[in-house]
């Protein structure tokens, strides 16, 4: 047991020896000493009756911030067994779009029981949000923003920003507005406090403002943040209104997400499947549906093209003698190196795609390219002299060294290309699967090998 899981267990014996012994006002001191995802931890080992007591007993901002982050399962918990006006003084320490992220994982019953709970500006607040479709931008943005008229001057703002910042997720910016709430600039608080007092916001500000859409897929606030060192981007509707920010911490979970997301569908998968096998709470029988459902089209698929491939084998009976048998068996090299850069080129092709700032046009592809060319002659000179001890029949040696010298150079350049190509045509280049690019390169090596075959043995 590392140091880690030592603290843990040492926080929790003293949490729950503390509650047998009804040592409640002592617990809550020691308690404010720890993180509060560290009392998570604690009340997510605790039985159903301890974990209600600890809950009730928190301060109101713990409380809050321990179901900003919590799984669905512990909210539905907590929420169906605490007294609704606690419940609800603890949803006006929440962040709203915090909230909202919980309540779209509910179903619509649980989902109305809490918009009922909370104030009339909260639910107007929530179902603005709820609104969007999932994974664009305004489905993850958040309300709490700090913003200013331009019309202002520095010490107007000043006081503006002094009411407002206690309920924002960030002033790291401070955002610009005209009287149609337009977004028009930017400044930071540094820029703030270093000008003179009549000042106006709008000779001081930056009127650059990088900023996304609301129906925009959330990730491009992600290329955003990357590309510009952003700590949070402004979310804005079609006539330009400021309707919410995205901070640094949800860019941060959006990558985890889509980054989890790509690689289950580029491993020939689903995101169903990753959302089952992350849930912890799910069954065995759950996680094989989940399975079953993620990855059955793909292989289905897989399996057609290699019926494709099986009948091109069929055709070397008809140029294969016995005594070039041994062409048969060497045809697994040919189809295995071909398909191994396929798939390393398109994977590294993919990522390249995936972030917005590399040339995948021509130096990627020349990269690739001339990188196979090399890769392809180190691995044919190795099989040749392989070859040689195995069979010293000179036309069989040049019918597979050629054959796998070029198959790895289409590799290379099928394994680019495609991810390109459906990027061009707007779709994401991730359900390029690495069964599906496997399978068409030994598709492309056996009939390339049919060819080499029936033009140096035959």
């Amino acid at each position: 047991m590392d140091k880690k899981q030592d603290s843990a267990r040492e926080l929790y014996d003293q949490v729950k020896e503390m509650m047998d012994n009804n040592k409640f006002i002592e617990l809550r001191e020691t308690l404010d000493e720890y993180h509060t995802m560290d009392i998570y931890d604690v009340l997510q080992d605790l039985d159903e009756v301890d974990r209600l007591k600890l809950f009730e007993i928190l301060p109101l901002e713990s409380a809050a911030s321990i179901l900003e982050e919590c799984e669905s399962e512990f909210f539905q918990n907590i929420v169906a067994n605490i007294d609704r006006e606690h419940l609800r003084n603890i949803f006006e320490e929440m962040s709203m779009g915090d909230l909202a992220d919980i309540l779209r994982e509910l179903d619509e019953g649980s989902r109305e029981k809490i918009l009922d709970i909370v104030s009339k500006e909260d639910e107007e607040e929530l179902r603005e949000l709820l609104a969007y479709v999932d994974e664009t931008s305004g489905s993850t943005m958040k309300k709490g923003y700090v913003s200013v008229n331009k019309n202002l001057n520095v010490e107007q703002a000043i006081k503006h920003i002094r009411a407002e910042a206690l309920d924002a997720d960030s002033i790291y910016y401070i955002y610009v507005v005209d009287n149609l709430q337009k977004l028009v600039g930017v400044l930071s608080l540094r820029d703030l406090f270093l000008s003179s007092d009549n000042s106006k916001i709008e000779d001081i500000m930056v009127e650059n403002v990088k900023s996304v859409g609301d129906n925009d897929d959330r990730e491009e606030a992600v290329k955003m943040v990357s590309k510009y060192n952003l700590v949070a981007v402004p979310v804005t509707d079609e006539e330009g209104v400021l309707k919410g920010i995205i901070t640094v911490d949800d860019i941060l979970d959006v990558m985890e997400e889509e980054a989890s997301e790509d690689m289950y569908k580029f491993a020939g998968s689903s995101e169903h499947e990753r959302d089952v096998a992350e849930n912890e709470k799910s069954t065995l029988k759950e996680q094989v549906l989940s399975c079953v459902r993620g990855r059955i089209s793909w292989l289905l698929l897989t399996a057609i093209l290699s019926f494709v491939t099986a009948f091109f084998f069929t055709k070397f009976k008809v140029i294969v003698d016995d005594s070039h048998i041994a062409l048969i068996f060497f045809a697994p090299l040919v189809l295995a190196m071909g398909g191994s850069v396929g798939i390393q080129s398109s994977a590294v092709t993919i990522i390249n795609l995936l972030d917005n700032e590399k040339d995948v046009d021509y130096q990627t592809f020349m990269k690739e390219l001339i990188s196979s060319l090399i890769n392809a002659f180190v691995i044919v000179v190795i099989s040749s002299i392989i070859l040689y001890f195995v069979t010293q029949n000179a036309q069989i040696i040049t019918a597979i060294s050629l054959t796998v010298f070029i198959n790895m150079v289409l590799g290379a350049t099928f394994g680019t290309l495609i991810p390109i190509v459906v990027n061009r045509l707007e779709s994401d280049p991730s359900v390029i699967t690495s069964p599906i690019i496997s399978a068409i390169m030994d598709i492309i090596g056996v009939i390339v090998y049919y060819i080499i075959i029936s033009i140096f043995i035959l």
